[in-house]
């Protein structure tokens, strides 16, 4: 590989680097890469910089230098406050995702997409080499591939992973030409052959991309033939993609958070409130009310449309009382239900790896006015076969004001049920009570920052 030219990374201090996240990010690595001597490459999609860094950052990175250049993010981070996650795909892309610790709704974070090689599902369609030989410097003080090496490999994008050529990269194309043809051709006649390159360098000579698409078979197998490694990899790639699929079906990789409380405590606006301030970010966070008002089993939706219409008939509105007493059939029906929509609406989220915010858990069960409920035994057994939660927030406040809000409890109750879910501290690791009556978007704060500690807690090794 030649030696790159000296670079004024370290000069690097343009306005607008230092105005997002993604700029003062990008900066402090590039430098850092410059100082540690990384081999590096911006793959594309850098015009717009630092005003907007798209969707995400693309750079190949030499093999070897891997482990340094994960230890430089890592550093970053920490130094700049950021949470980071990482995953290192059976592609053999390493994907980084860095965002504030606390999430404002408004910060989307970066991802950062790292590979030693262009691949599509690991089936290796450009050396990282030859881009990285290639690299010159841009303007804003970070090495690019030459025209020819951006052209090419944008135009393989297209054709291999993307499938289409959409205007951005169509337009990038008819910039960039071929570059230095001589290179262009020499490049690409080496991994296609001497047919398919000519191909490829007439579609964007002619300012017609999207001709090389019906190229795209053809290109795999020329790929293939003079790599027999790629489709190895490819197939070890695609195995090891459907074996990750069936672990998760196993152990799902998602986490489950709960808010529990009495009605009234504020359980199903701090859960969409949480989601709010997950929206703009890559952390998949979603709510589900898991509560007794949106049954699934058609039994359970036939009794409450029985009891609306005796309350439309003019029945009087109970108000529960510590001394209500409710049949044990009546739990279990209930308890059916909750599991199901576990099964239907919860697991599988759990299984894509979300964070799952639950309003109203399993718990409900701890306040159900029964004396077996209250039994001993009974607790260990139940509590035994709940899945239990990574994170659970109990809302409490004084029990009068929460009484007040929706007028469906008595105070005393109000109060019994608090205390019932207090009691849960003793067979819940990561349990917490937060006040349901004070600044909200505190308490917002406080839950949001916590999943996403929890998130990153399990995507942030040390190592890669």
């Amino acid at each position: 590989m030649t030696p790159p030219p000296i670079s004024n990374v370290a000069s690097l201090a343009p306005a607008g680097w230092e105005s997002s996240l993604a700029g003062r990010f990008m900066s402090a690595l590039f430098r850092a890469y410059y100082d540690e001597s990384v081999r590096y490459a911006v793959l594309r999609n850098y015009e717009r910089w630092p005003e907007h860094f798209g969707k995400d950052v693309d750079l190949v990175v030499h093999r070897n230098d891997l482990p340094v250049s994960h230890a430089i993010v890592q550093r970053i981070a920490a130094e700049q406050g950021l949470v980071w996650t990482v995953r290192a795909k059976r592609s053999g892309h390493v994907t980084y995702y860095v965002t504030p610790r606390t999430p404002d709704g408004a910060e989307s974070g970066l991802l950062l997409d790292l590979r030693p090689d262009v691949v599509h599902q690991g089936f290796v369609y450009l050396p990282g080499e030859r881009v990285l030989d290639s690299r010159r410097l841009d303007h804003g003080g970070f090495y690019v591939p030459s025209a020819a090496l951006e052209s090419l490999g944008i135009l393989l994008h297209c054709v291999l992973d993307a499938r289409t050529v959409r205007e951005s990269y169509r337009a990038r194309l008819l910039e960039l030409g071929l570059g230095d043809p001589t290179e262009f051709r020499a490049v690409a006649e080496s991994i296609v052959g001497r047919k398919l390159a000519l191909a490829l360098a007439e579609a964007v000579d002619a300012g017609a991309p999207e001709r090389a698409l019906q190229l795209r078979g053809a290109l795999f197998r020329a790929c293939a033939l003079r790599n027999p490694e790629a489709p190895k990899r490819w197939l070890r790639s695609r195995a090891g993609a459907v074996a990750d699929k069936l672990r998760a079906t196993l152990r799902p990789p998602g986490h489950l958070v709960i808010l529990v409380g009495p009605d009234g405590c504020g359980k199903t606006t701090s859960a969409e409130l949480v989601c709010e301030r997950f929206a703009a970010t890559r952390v998949p966070v979603s709510a589900v009310y898991l509560g007794a008002q949106k049954p699934l089993l058609p039994t359970r939706k036939l009794s409450q449309k029985l009891r609306k219409r005796r309350a439309q008939a003019g029945a009087p509105r109970e108000i529960k009382d510590v001394n209500r007493r409710q049949r044990l059939r009546g739990l279990v029906h209930i308890m059916a239900d909750k599991w199901a929509r576990y099964l239907l609406q919860v697991r599988p989220r759990l299984v894509r790896g979300e964070v799952v915010v639950l309003d109203r858990y399993f718990y409900d069960l701890r306040v159900f006015p029964h004396p077996l409920v209250r039994k001993g035994w009974v607790e260990r057994v139940v509590m035994a076969c709940i899945p239990e939660p990574a994170l659970a927030f109990c809302l409490t406040a004084d029990p009068a004001l929460i009484t007040a809000r929706k007028n469906e409890l008595t105070v005393a109750e109000t109060t019994r049920q608090i205390e019932c879910y207090r009691g849960l501290r003793r067979w819940v690791l990561n349990f917490g009570e937060l006040p349901a009556d004070g600044d909200r978007p505190k308490v917002i704060d406080r839950i949001a920052g916590d999943v996403l500690a929890l998130y990153a807690s399990h995507r942030a090794p040390e190592r890669i």
